[in-house]
């Protein structure tokens, strides 16, 4: 979709099918802030369906038309239906029109309308003409009436949006280190969230099993919270999903914004390596809705519901969604278990404590252009999951039978947008959320891999060290107002306030004495304020776009920590800090760009960081913010359309030189969040894509070399100084090819098989330096593919979709998170309906 530059409500009188040819105006008479729409220069016939002219059938069809900056039409969809028939005849033709391209300020662009084509009989010539006044004889019986000659049918351009480039190439070509990915093509597809994340370059995705198993994710070497993850801008976490971007459905995304290391300032945010902004659809006029159901190996099943009603382009409007996922994550793993003689043997097993199951949903309800304020809206949200838990987070010694953890959510949020003039607009958005998080390890059985109880334990509990049985809660109070100012047509300031104070308390029901303190039940607070100011510059005709910003950062956590005595010590800290940088982009020659970014960037410790996520990770209630230097710079190109196709290309360098790293570490039970007094991180990811003419062949591939090494000489790591942070890859490819056939079996549908591939180098899993050559722990390199097809067809304004897909298509033997083995091959089957 393309996203407005400019809206122009064009109601323009009836015009005949096949105008004639209009000469563009001269450049002269276009100034350079005026917006020209496309207008039909063909001669193109739209014929009138027989059968319809034979049965006296009059209709409308409205079309939306795609129309690149040579006046072509690339895309012709329906959007308002009259029937197979007239719908397909006037789509058949549309593709054929062209156009005299829309133009900005002289500059040919690309653009979409909305057309309007009335099909009409002629009343005159279906009138049946009078008999004479005497006939010499008797006439003959009369000749059956031919079906009347229609008449040129009427055609009206309802809107027109102009637009430079689409919302996504736009985001690309500003200054902004940011990625666009379109989910279009993963919402037919069965994969997750993680896994469209996970093909971008600099991208890693790391899990420790299947659907709803812990993830880790890395952007350019920075991992887990140092990159923050958003839902239109607001906190993820704080929107219904605190239990990871992964299980977001991705039917419910429409696209996916991956900013690299510098955070713009309207986030609010206190990122240190970047930031990802998962953007929901816009609401259509009229009622709309999907829903897709996905099935497949390991007894998993997915479903989500959408769908929103807005009457009117002005006043009342509500969406709502729905999603509901379970498995039993039971694929077959490689372990060491022990024979009844109790020796030690290579074993393949399934799993059989691994099994998951989430439902959520939220409630949108608001106005729009209501006089007061452009939009006024009021968000409701819940969701909850419960997972079984198999093994500890390295996937060594026995497993577990029937530990498990969950967590439910809810929340409310309200947001208020409002343009006061041209120059000056102005959104808030205040909104509350509260998690409950349940951990239960209380089982007095020993199990073995096959899932039998082998021995009881002298004392409850399959984790090691106390039985378990708690509840964390959690609340946060969160704001976020942005105000921005065009100061002149190519100069605008904005500026951006985020508070947030996030409270936990907790219980723990199986304490070793009921006359001991319970350690969870102290009130434990963050309060965080990050303020943002920016001003960007456009010059030159737009061939230079400047941001520079600079950043506050405020920040108090209040804790009290339980001591062997009894007592309780107060673990108080306070910060103040700024931060800031600048972002570029320059044209250098059509169609190519360079773009170079510096955030001096700031990230404040997370509450599981800090106090422990309540089911393996503990407390550090010492640890100290992370602070990072990230520098961007890179080359690319804009679509480049020739005879062969159309090019794309990038190639971006980065840096990150941090200090006081936070990152998770330690064995079997004990895993805590430390401080790593400095780490630098350097790399060079490009990414290059072709697609054929017509558009029936795509090709992309990207890969990502990432070097981050320990600079600590002292403290905790200070005896690694130089050597590669642990468990973490450094040289990663993915490749993807995908045919689009049109027209197979209707003029309304399409073909797609696809195939893909990521590569992963080896890797330590531990300190390089540790250990002799032959017993360093190593996780190989790893070649993954799947494959694919998917078939879509339009019947009546409804899409039917269906795809299958082979996921591990060699069954290789893949591994994540410190070494957790991941699933096999597997089969997957997708169904998906929008109106």
């Amino acid at each position: 979709m393309f996203s407005a530059f400019t809206s122009l409500a064009l109601l323009l009188s009836a015009s005949p099918a096949a105008p004639a040819p209009a000469a563009p105006p001269a450049p002269s008479e276009t100034a350079p802030s005026q917006v020209q729409p496309p207008s039909r220069i063909d001669s193109v016939d739209v014929p009138y369906p027989a059968a319809e002219l034979a049965a006296g059938r009059e209709a409308d069809v409205l079309l939306r038309l795609t129309i690149d900056e040579h006046g072509v039409v690339t895309e012709s969809e329906v959007v308002r239906s009259a029937g197979e028939a007239f719908d397909e005849a006037i789509r058949t033709a549309s593709r054929s029109f062209r156009f005299e391209p829309a133009r900005v300020g002289g500059e040919p662009v690309a653009c979409q309308i909305e057309l309007l084509h009335a099909f009409r009989l002629d009343p005159a010539a279906s009138a049946v003409p009078p008999a004479p006044e005497a006939a010499p004889e008797p006439a003959p019986p009369p000749a059956r009436a031919e079906a009347p000659a229609p008449p040129p049918p009427e055609e009206k351009t309802l809107e027109t949006t102009v637009s430079g480039r689409s919302e996504a190439e736009r985001r690309r070509q500003s200054a902004e280190a940011v990625r666009v990915v379109s989910t279009t093509r993963a919402r037919a597809r069965s994969v997750d969230m993680g896994q469209v994340l996970a093909a971008q370059e600099g991208v890693e995705v790391r899990r420790s099993g299947g659907l709803g198993s812990t993830i880790r994710f890395s952007l350019n070497g920075l991992t887990d919270d140092q990159i923050r993850f958003f839902l239109d801008g607001v906190p993820l976490d704080l929107s219904g999903y605190p239990f990871g971007f992964a299980n977001v459905p991705v039917n419910l995304v429409d696209s996916i914004q991956i900013y690299r290391g510098v955070v713009p300032s309207r986030f609010g945010a206190d990122a240190l390596g970047g930031a990802v902004n998962l953007t929901t659809a816009p609401l259509q006029q009229g009622a709309h809705g999907a829903v897709s159901l996905q099935g497949g190996a390991f007894g998993t099943y997915r479903l989500t519901l959408g769908g929103g009603y807005r009457p009117a382009e002005h006043g009342f409007y509500t969406r709502a969604h729905l999603f509901a996922d379970t498995t039993r994550n039971d694929y077959r793993v490689d372990v060491e278990d022990a024979d009844d003689s109790g020796q030690v043997r290579d074993v393949t097993v399934k799993r059989f404590h691994d099994g998951y199951q989430a439902l959520g949903g939220g409630l949108e309800a608001g106005f729009e252009q209501a006089g007061w304020a452009d939009r006024v809206a009021l968000r409701v949200f819940g969701s909850g999951f419960d997972k079984d838990l198999q093994h500890n987070q390295v996937m060594s010694g026995g497993p577990f039978g029937e530990a498990r953890y969950g967590a439910t959510s809810a929340g409310t949020q309200l947001l208020y947008e409002k343009a006061f003039t041209d120059a000056v607009r102005f959104d808030a958005l205040a909104g509350y959320a509260w998690q409950a998080t349940d951990f239960q390890d209380t089982s007095p059985w020993v199990y073995d891999w096959f899932g039998n109880r082998v021995r009881e334990r002298r004392e409850a509990g399959e984790l090691g060290g106390d039985a378990t049985d708690q509840t964390l809660w959690q609340q946060s109070f969160y704001g976020r107002a942005n105000a921005s100012w065009a100061l002149t047509p190519t100069q605008t300031l904005r500026l951006a306030f985020a508070p947030t104070l996030s409270r936990r308390t907790g219980e723990e029901r199986r304490l070793a004495s009921p006359s001991d303190a319970d350690p969870l039940s102290a009130d434990r607070d963050i309060l965080t304020a990050v303020t943002g100011l920016e001003y960007q510059l456009n010059a030159f005709n737009d061939a230079l776009e400047l941001i520079v910003f600079a950043k506050d950062y405020l920040y108090a956590a209040r804790a009290q920590q339980l001591q062997p005595t009894g007592a309780w010590l107060s673990k108080d800290r306070d910060l103040h800090q700024l931060g800031g940088g600048a972002a570029i982009r320059l044209r250098v020659a059509e169609p190519i760009y360079v773009k170079v970014s510096y955030e001096r960037a700031t990230r404040l410790p997370r509450m599981d960081e800090l106090f422990g996520n309540g089911v393996l990770v503990r407390e550090n209630l010492d640890l100290a913010p992370e602070t990072s230097h990230n520098v961007n710079a890179g080359l690319a190109t804009a679509p480049l359309r020739t005879r062969l196709g159309v090019f794309r290309g990038e190639l971006n360098g980065f840096a990150r030189l941090a200090q006081d790293l936070i990152m998770l570490a330690g064995r079997e039970r004990d895993w805590t969040y430390q401080n790593v007094y400095g780490a630098r991180a350097l790399g060079i990811e490009g990414a290059t894509g072709w697609s054929a003419p017509g558009g029936w062949l795509h090709v992309d591939a990207n890969a990502t070399f990432q070097d981050i090494r320990n600079t600590s000489s002292q403290g905790t790591f200070g005896a690694f100084e130089g050597q590669r942070l642990p468990n973490r890859p450094w040289l990663l490819f993915n490749a993807t090819a995908r045919l689009s056939l049109r027209g197979v079996a209707t003029a309304e549908d399409e073909l797609s098989p696809f195939w893909t591939a990521r590569y992963v180098h080896g890797f330590f899993r531990n300190w390089g330096g540790l250990g002799a050559a032959g017993t360093k722990e190593t996780i190989d390199s790893q070649f993954a593919q799947a494959a694919g097809v998917g078939y879509k067809v339009r019947l009546n304004g409804f899409s039917l979709g269906l795809s299958t897909e082979l996921d591990n298509l060699t069954d290789a033997r893949l591994f994540d998170f410190f070494g957790v083995q991941r699933p096999g091959r597997s089969g997957w089957l997708k169904a998906t309906v929008e109106y």
